[in-house]
C-alpha cells in the first residue's frame, strides 16, 4: 500500500489544498470567514455631491472625469482613496453575465499630491498629504481613461458602466451622470441598476434625459443618498463600437498549456509505476528471483553474511556463466585454479614504420663565382660556401637541386667531391625495404589472426548471460595481471571482499528496497508543488486569460 499512498493519497491532498487557496479568496464566503469585509465603513467623512462625466470613444475607451465633494468632519484627516476595478462582472440585456478586464491609464487627481498602486485587482489612488490635514469641505477631481476593450457582444452592443462604486462605506448626496457617446442614442433603452446582474432596477428613482450623443441623469432616491453601486446600461445596435483593445494576455495561457503537460507527466509516472501489484499467494521458489545474483540473495536472507561468502558465491555463479573454469591444481589438488574462459585478444601494434639512410655529400670549393657560371650554378654556390669553404649536403630536397648542377660545378672546376656514401646507402636502403616488407607481411598475418580471435571473443561473450555489477567486481580482481591463476596465491583479491559489499548494499537498495520508486515519489511531489506554484501564479497572481478560454484554468484544476 505505500506506493499506493504516495502516487494517490499524497497528490490528491495537493491538488485539494491547492484548490483551496485559489478559489478560496475568490469567493466572497471567504472575506465573511476571515472578517475581511470588502466593503470598508467611512470614517471622518461623508460626500456631498459626486459627478461622473462619461466620455465615450468610438472604440469602447472611456475618458473618465470624477468631481467629488467632500466633507471631513473629523480632524486628523489627510485625503481619501478611490479604487477602481480592473476585472468587473457585466450582465447583458441576453442575460448572460460575462467578466471582462479593462486598463486604468493615465489615473491622475488635479490640483492635490496622489500616489498609486493596485490592491486585489483595483487600481488605487491615494490622495493626499501625509504631512498635511484636511476638515470641512473639500473638492477633489479624478481623471483616467478606461479602456474597456473590444465590445464582447454578439448581434448587439451594449455599453455598461459602474459609475460609483460600492466601497466607499459612506452615503453618496447628490450623485450625478454625464454620459457623451460618439453617436446619437435618441431612442435606445437607458436603464439604472444598483447590482452587477440587472436585477434591482432602479430607473424609477432617477431623473436623466437624453440629448442627442448626451445623456445626463441624476439620483433622487426619495431624498435619500446612494449607498450603493450605480450602473448605467445603454442598449445599442450591432456595430455601435468599432475597434477597440484586447486587454488580455497570454502568460496564463501559458502557465496552463505547462500544467497540462506537467499533470500528464505525472500520470505516465503512475500508469508506469504507481499501480499495486495484485496480492498472490506466497510460493515455496526454487531459484533465486530474476535479476538478483547469489550474492544479493545471500544478503537479503541474512544481512550480516560475511563479504567474504558472498564473494566466494560470486565467483562459483561466474563459472556456472561460463565466464570462468574451476580447477585443481595439477602440482597440488589443494590448491584452486581459475581460468578466465573469456579472454579478449590483445590489440595488434601499429603499421611497421620504415626509416631509410639519407645520402651524404661532403663538397668543398676550389674557386671564387665568376661569370663564368650560370645564374642557377651561382645559386648553388652561395648556398654551398655561404659561411666556410665546404658542406655536407643531405636530406632529400637539398641533394637533389644540388645533383642537378654538380657535374657541371666539377667540370668547371669549381668544387670538388671529398666522400659520398652513395653506394653504401642503396645498398643499406636495400637491405632496410627487404626486412620491411618482412615485417608487413608478418603485421598482416597479426592483424587477421587478431580479427578472427576478436569474432570468436564476440561470438562468445553474447551468448553468455550478462554479469552483473558484482559480478563484474570480482571478475576484474580475478584477472586483474594474468588469464589463470591461483587464488590462494592472489594477493590483492581481497579488495573486492569491499567493493561488493557497498555493491550489495546499493543494488539491494534500488531492487529490493525499491529506491527508484522513492525518488519517483519525491519527483512526483516536486511537480505537484511546482503545479501549485504555477497555479496560483496564473489564477491569482497574474490573471491575463481572456474570459472565453477561462475554462482552461478549470481543466488545470481537474
Amino acid at each position: 500500500m505505500r506506493k499506493r499512498f504516495y502516487f494517490s493519497i499524497f497528490p490528491s491532498l495537493m491538488i485539494f489544498l491547492m484548490l483551496l487557496m485559489m478559489i478560496l479568496p475568490k469567493l466572497s464566503i471567504f472575506d465573511k470567514i476571515t472578517g475581511n469585509d470588502s466593503v470598508p465603513i467611512a470614517s471622518g467623512f461623508n460626500i456631498n455631491s459626486y459627478e461622473v462625466i462619461l466620455d465615450v470613444g468610438i472604440d469602447n475607451k472611456v475618458n473618465v472625469t470624477e468631481n467629488i465633494n467632500v466633507n471631513f468632519y473629523d480632524y486628523g484627516k489627510h485625503g481619501i482613496y478611490k479604487f477602481t476595478p480592473l476585472w468587473l462582472e457585466y450582465t447583458g440585456r441576453n442575460g448572460k453575465t460575462i467578466k471582462r478586464k479593462s486598463n486604468v491609464l493615465n489615473y491622475r487627481a488635479e490640483g492635490d499630491k496622489y500616489s498609486l498602486d493596485t490592491v486585489k485587482g483595483k487600481a488605487r489612488i491615494k490622495i493626499g498629504d501625509a504631512n498635511e490635514t484636511v476638515f470641512g469641505a473639500k473638492k477633489y477631481t479624478i481623471k483616467y481613461t478606461y479602456d474597456m476593450g473590444k465590445d464582447p457582444y454578439r448581434g448587439f452592443d451594449e455599453f455598461i458602466f459602474h459609475a460609483f462604486g460600492d466601497y466607499w462605506g459612506t452615503e453618496i448626496k447628490n450623485p450625478k451622470i454625464i454620459v457623451h457617446m460618439p453617436k446619437s442614442i435618441n431612442n435606445y433603452a437607458v436603464s439604472f441598476f444598483t447590482d452587477k446582474y440587472r436585477k434591482e432596477n432602479i430607473n424609477n428613482l432617477i431623473d436623466y434625459k437624453i440629448d442627442g450623443k448626451t445623456l445626463t441623469a441624476t439620483y433622487k432616491g426619495n431624498q435619500k443618498g446612494l449607498w450603493k453601486s450605480l450602473t448605467v446600461d445603454i442598449e445599442l445596435p450591432e456595430k455601435y463600437f468599432e475597434g477597440g483593445s484586447f486587454n488580455y494576455g497570454w502568460l496564463s495561457f501559458i502557465i496552463s498549456m505547462i500544467v497540462f503537460g506537467l499533470t500528464g507527466y505525472v500520470v505516465y509516472l503512475w500508469s508506469k509505476f504507481g499501480k499495486d501489484h495484485e496480492k498472490k499467494v506466497p510460493t515455496v521458489e526454487f531459484y533465486a528471483p530474476d535479476g538478483l545474483n547469489a550474492a544479493e540473495v545471500g544478503y537479503i536472507y541474512n544481512k550480516n553474511q560475511t563479504s567474504k561468502k558472498l564473494t566466494i558465491a560470486l565467483i562459483i555463479q561466474l563459472a556456472s556463466k561460463g565466464y570462468i573454469k574451476i580447477d585443481e591444481s595439477k602440482d597440488s589438488k589443494k590448491d584452486i585454479v581459475i581460468y578466465n574462459m573469456a579472454i579478449k585478444p590483445n590489440k595488434v601494434a601499429d603499421v611497421p614504420d620504415i626509416t631509410l639512410r639519407r645520402r651524404v655529400i661532403y663538397v668543398k670549393k676550389l674557386k671564387d663565382i665568376d661569370d663564368a657560371l650560370i645564374e642557377k650554378e651561382k645559386t648553388m654556390m652561395q648556398y654551398l660556401f655561404k659561411e666556410h669553404d665546404y658542406k655536407v649536403v643531405e636530406g632529400e630536397v637539398n641533394t637533389n637541386k644540388f645533383l642537378e648542377v654538380k657535374d657541371s660545378l666539377l667540370d668547371k672546376g669549381y668544387i670538388d667531391i671529398v666522400s659520398d656514401n652513395k653506394d653504401d646507402v642503396e645498398k643499406d636502403n636495400a637491405a632496410i625495404l627487404e626486412k620491411h616488407e618482412k615485417k608487413l607481411a608478418d603485421y598482416y598475418k597479426n592483424v587477421n589472426e587478431y580479427d578472427e580471435k576478436l569474432k570468436k571473443y564476440n561470438d562468445l561473450v553474447s551468448n553468455l548471460p550478462s554479469k552483473s555489477g558484482a559480478e563484474n567486481i570480482v571478475y576484474s580482481r580475478l584477472f586483474e595481471s594474468k588469464d589463470s591463476l591461483i587464488l590462494s596465491e592472489h594477493k590483492t583479491f581481497y579488495h573486492a571482499f569491499s567493493e561488493v559489499s557497498n555493491n550489495l548494499e546499493s543494488s539491494c537498495k534500488k531492487k529490493v528496497y525499491d529506491a527508484d520508486s522513492a525518488k519517483k515519489k519525491n519527483t512526483t511531489i516536486l511537480i505537484n508543488l511546482l503545479i501549485l506554484i504555477l497555479s496560483l501564479l496564473s489564477f491569482y497572481v497574474i490573471e491575463d486569460m481572456d474570459p472565453n478560454l477561462g475554462f482552461l484554468y478549470y481543466i488545470a484544476f481537474a
